[in-house]
């Protein structure tokens, strides 16, 4: 099976739910650098996703845990605690000039919380320990309780294994804010160095519930609740619905967004679109240009001034019968680029296929002029002005493709249905 069916095959089981079968066709392009092996890497990683959550619910924790270790490998999670405390312990001359800064903000707006969060990072970050801790004391003292202030002291004192007052710290900042996936969070990991599983489980879960679509946290949910169970602490996990087209699509500014990513692979790696959009017609045309046209038409929102862009969603919106919406996108195309020969043939195809021949001929002559001086072109030319009863450009054209390519049956034909 060759790298397009294992693809097509893959967005089929995974579009009906059969995660194994998909997981097992897009394996197969996960290694690749190229979009196509992006695009199968992250749907890949969302059929883990869902057989881990099917076997978190059903109690299997060692078989949800290695679904999603899977999965976490294949995309990754922008948040872990390993990154943060490796810039907490980073000292560097940029982080000297950061706190100079730092402090400079902080005096100037004694009554911002996150000035003050930033100051006491910054003296962290450049050794001075007691100092940070001393700041966001004083911030506490002098703002009130506020869940940015706890959650970064209690990251401080479990960077510093001092893991009472972290947990004091951390509890404080999810009941200041229970909407706070990172304290939420980091409650967790706490919860988890410190032993105490059931615990670490309840604040992994309560996290879950406000980002179902972070793979990390699943993860360290699924690992929290097993070392629950074998230290006789069984979990009883409540996992939120989990809707794959949602995570696909999701607008809001909180959630991931894999498909705006994937439309920033598209925008760069033009390449993945033209192997896609070369593949003969088939039965699975609807899932696969329909996912295509939706990354096409998310990268269009943040580069509506590409017109490879444009012509790739005209080609797309074609392959899914979308005539006129395919229209309007090769137009798009022209509009930015009047010289894009690719364009101005599918504009011109387009116009054909909706009756507009005269608008049609226009933009085959356009793409000629432009540089398509093609056998194949000048022959469309020539069908086109013989419809309608041009038949003197027409064997112009008709001419013009056999000089380009002698004995061009189709050339040939119109020539001799002009001559009877």
């Amino acid at each position: 099976m060759g790298e397009p069916a294992y693809f097509t095959e893959g967005m089929r089981a995974y579009r009906r739910g059969d995660y194994p079968a998909a997981v097992e066709a897009l394996g197969a392009l996960a290694d690749r650098g190229d979009l196509p092996g992006k695009l199968a890497r992250y749907y890949c990683a969302m059929g883990h996703r869902a057989m881990g959550i099917e076997c978190l619910e059903s109690g299997e924790f060692s078989a949800a845990a290695e679904h999603l270790r899977h999965a976490v490998a294949l995309i990754g999670n922008k948040a872990e605690l390993v990154e943060y405390l490796l810039a907490v312990y980073a000292k560097t001359a940029q982080y000297e000039r950061y706190a100079a800064s730092a402090e400079v903000l902080s005096e100037l707006k004694r009554d911002d919380v996150s000035a003050r969060v930033r100051l006491a990072q910054a003296q962290w970050r450049t050794g001075r320990r007691p100092l940070a801790v001393m700041t966001l004391s004083s911030a506490l003292r002098e703002l009130g309780d506020k869940a940015e202030l706890h959650l970064n002291l209690g990251l401080f004192y479990a960077a510093d294994e001092q893991f009472d007052p972290a947990a004091r710290h951390l509890r404080r900042a999810v009941e200041c804010d229970c909407t706070s996936v990172a304290a939420h969070r980091y409650l967790g990991l706490l919860e988890s160095a410190r032993g105490e599983f059931s615990l670490a489980a309840r604040a992994f879960q309560r996290a879950c519930a406000l980002a179902p679509h972070d793979l990390m946290l699943t993860y360290q949910l699924c690992l929290s609740a097993d070392a629950a169970a074998k230290t006789n602490h069984p979990m009883t996990l409540a996992m939120p619905e989990f809707n794959p087209s949602r995570a696909e699509t999701d607008t809001s500014a909180q959630q991931a967004r894999p498909i705006r990513q994937l439309a920033e692979y598209a925008a760069g790696e033009p390449d993945f679109v033209e192997t896609f959009l070369a593949l003969p017609p088939g039965d699975a045309d609807e899932e696969l240009f329909g996912v295509i046209l939706s990354v096409l038409q998310t990268a269009l929102t943040y580069h509506a001034d590409y017109a490879d862009l444009h012509y790739y969603a005209g080609v797309a919106s074609a392959r899914l019968g979308k005539f006129e919406q395919a229209r309007q996108y090769a137009a798009g195309a022209v509009r930015i680029n009047p010289r894009y020969t690719k364009a101005l043939i599918h504009l011109g195809e387009m116009d054909a296929r909706l009756g507009a021949v005269d608008e049609a001929i226009a933009n085959f002559q356009r793409a000629v002029l432009a540089g398509a001086d093609f056998p194949d072109i000048h022959a469309r030319l020539g069908d086109l002005m013989k419809q309608r009863g041009m038949n003197a450009p027409a064997r112009e054209h008709y001419t013009r493709a056999l000089e380009l390519k002698p004995h061009y049956q189709r050339a040939s034909d119109g020539m001799a249905s002009l001559a009877a």
